[in-house]
């Protein structure tokens, strides 16, 4: 029986191999025919990986998902400014403002709560708003509200320069008469101002000088000259067209010019691009140092060299002390060095972290010397640039400080030369964040000197850079929320602010 089973083994055996050597034998390119091969089969583990997920596309949607089981409501905000506090209470603790056209999210039930009828609603991602101040709550999102002011721009708002005296500012659009009485008081106003005849112009504004009109009672005030405001909007009426303020109120935009600033912006710093980095503050051509047969050392000019304009990036090595003057100097190529007067070049060098400085804790570090701001994370310097800080007699404040006040834009006074008499304001500058009494970092639009002093105590940056010096500062201003309070009992954290000579 078993030598039965070996012979019906050899048997199949042979049949199987038969028949692949006949299949091969069909299979087979003829001579000299080019063989293909066939496609590769690659395993699993060689097939490319997959993209890597967007880590901030599903930050957001994660944050969506939260607001949209947690928050579920939208509030539109109707008012100029209301503010958010820390309880469902209207004599309690202020943590935060909210600006006309912010979006923000709310919890579903309102608290009840004396002096707030409609009641107060917890936002995200905390507080308390009264929906009756200027909150309309809703289920479905609002529509985008122009009046809003733009994070993801350079400036939040237009910035305009009134050009003319006495420019009316009106609670509405006026007809054509309207805004021919309003010009006529205001130009009656100047021109008793120019005679010298104060008492008299301050009797005609207040309506009681005889025998002169009242103020036209559509002005809400009249602008002097050189005096800025914000806008977020505008509108066209019987061919004369309006600029709407942050305040609701109007303005025609013949007696306005747009201001939107300088274009300049710092240095993202990173492992390959780091500290220091310099700028040229005032146009300047390199000097050669001169070694004579005595051993003497003098600078001297070099002819037909090129020259580096203001703001530019220039290729700083070192200071060094000739003759007893300062210079810097810089690399010209091809193992030359060039010398420039210290007052021709402003640079931002590294520093060690105030004590206490956590790895990944932003903090500014103002060099008032070089005019120069650096902005860290922990000990690693990601954001370098100039500044524009107090000039004689308003000397920026040295010491470590944190933020105790940060908005998208607020309105100062007193803020240097550039932005006109120190009894004018500018309505809503932008990026603004205080951190010594009411100095602060802010944008300035007005003027384009930095690198020098230019302010009367404020920390001035260009609107590219204190947008984003702002962005990347505690305390994040919460999602449609216009400013936050860092004191004790909100919440919310300051960075530091180291200033240095």
């Amino acid at each position: 029986m078993r030598r039965n089973g070996l012979i019906l083994l050899a048997a199949l055996t042979a049949c199987v191999g038969l028949a692949w050597a006949l299949a091969a034998a069909f299979t087979a390119p003829p001579p000299g025919a080019r063989v293909v091969p066939e496609p590769e089969v690659r395993a699993a583990s060689d097939a490319p990986a997959p993209e890597a997920p967007d880590e901030d596309a599903l930050a957001r949607a994660a944050l969506e998902a939260m607001l949209d089981r947690d928050y579920p409501l939208h509030g539109l905000v109707t008012a100029t400014q209301i503010p958010v506090r820390v309880a469902a209470d209207r004599d309690s603790q202020v943590i935060g403002w909210l600006r006309l056209g912010g979006h923000v999210r709310a919890r579903r039930e309102p608290v009840e709560a004396p002096r707030c009828a409609s009641g107060f609603y917890a936002l995200y991602p905390r507080g308390f708003a009264c929906a009756g101040q200027g909150v309309d709550f809703a289920e479905a999102p609002p529509e985008r509200d122009d009046a809003a002011a733009r994070r993801d721009a350079p400036l939040p708002y237009r910035y305009l320069l009134v050009t003319q005296p006495q420019t009316p500012e009106y609670h509405q659009i006026p007809s054509r008469e309207q805004q021919r009485e309003a010009t006529e008081h205001g130009a009656r106003y100047a021109a008793l101002l120019t005679e010298g005849r104060e008492r008299q112009a301050t009797k005609l504004r207040e309506g009681r000088l005889a025998n002169e009109p009242r103020r036209p009672a559509i002005v809400a005030r009249y602008l002097q000259r050189n005096f800025y405001v914000a806008s977020n909007g505008g509108e066209t009426r019987a061919q004369r067209r309006f600029a709407r303020t942050v305040r609701g109120s109007w303005v025609r935009e013949a007696e306005l010019e747009e201001r939107t600033g300088s274009e300049f912006a710092g240095v993202a710093l990173d492992e390959e691009r780091t500290l220091p980095i310099a700028w040229a503050v005032r146009a300047s051509r390199p000097m050669r140092r001169v070694v004579h047969p005595d051993d003497t050392v003098h600078i001297r000019p070099i002819p037909d060299a090129r020259g580096w304009e203001r703001l530019e990036v220039v290729p700083w090595l070192r200071r060094e002390n000739v003759g007893g003057r300062d210079y810097h100097v810089l690399d010209l190529g091809g193992g030359e060095e060039g010398y420039v007067r210290r007052w021709f070049v402003s640079v931002a060098e590294r520093i060690e972290p105030p004590a206490g400085v956590r790895e990944d804790e932003p903090w500014v570090h103002v060099d008032v010397s070089e005019q120069t701001l650096v902005l860290y994370r922990g000990p690693t310097p990601r954001y370098a640039t100039l500044v524009s800080t107090g000039v004689d007699g308003h000397d920026t404040p040295r010491g470590e400080f944190r933020i105790h006040r940060k908005y998208v834009s607020d309105t100062m006074a007193n803020l240097g030369p550039e932005a006109g008499d120190d009894s004018y304001r500018i309505d809503d500058v932008p990026w603004t964040q205080y951190f010594a009494g009411s100095v602060a970092l802010h944008g300035a639009f007005w003027h384009h000197r930095f690198g020098l002093p230019r302010s009367h105590g404020c920390v001035n940056l260009s609107p590219r850079d204190a947008q984003h010096v702002f962005r990347h500062t505690w305390p994040d201003i919460p999602l449609g929320w216009h400013g936050v309070s860092t004191d004790r009992g909100t919440g919310f954290v300051g960075s530091r602010v180291l200033v240095t000579d």
